[in-house]
């Protein structure tokens, strides 16, 4: 009987504890974030955009998406493999950028000539005179 008991409670001890390193192994190999794409009208747009996100982000669109400010703005949700790489986020100037479609052009020419990857975001600072471009640089 004792037997019995000691070998139940070890199988319970044992399968709490794999309930317990699954999720985290998990968590360690990949790991999601929301990034904004701009407005998505619906879900074809979305998987256009999403998909140019999660490139330029070197992630993977994990097909979710919703919008945060109705007709303006929009996040897709990537998930990102765990990098031994160190990457930094810095905003370098690229001249006036007048909309999406000119960022689009622009960004990953400033990306390019300074070895990083431009992940999708940009913002203007003086208008019409200077916009910035968010760029994932290896250090």
């Amino acid at each position: 009987m004792q037997t019995n008991r000691f070998i139940a409670l070890n199988l319970a001890a044992g399968a709490a504890m794999l309930c317990l390193a699954v999720p985290s192994t998990a968590r360690a190999q990949t790991r999601t974030i929301s990034v904004e794409a701009g407005p998505i009208w619906n879900q074809a747009d979305a998987q256009r955009k999403c998909s140019e996100v999660a490139k330029a982000n070197g992630g993977t669109w994990n097909g979710q998406w919703r919008t945060t400010v109705p007709g303006r703005m929009s996040v897709c949700e990537l998930g990102l493999p765990p990098s031994r790489d160190r990457y930094v986020v810095e905003v370098i100037e690229a001249g006036p950028i007048w909309n999406q479609s000119d960022a689009q052009k622009k960004c990953p020419e400033v990306a390019k000539a300074n070895a990083g990857t431009w992940n999708g975001q940009w913002r203007t600072t003086v208008p019409g005179k200077m916009s910035v471009c968010e760029l994932r640089l290896l250090r």
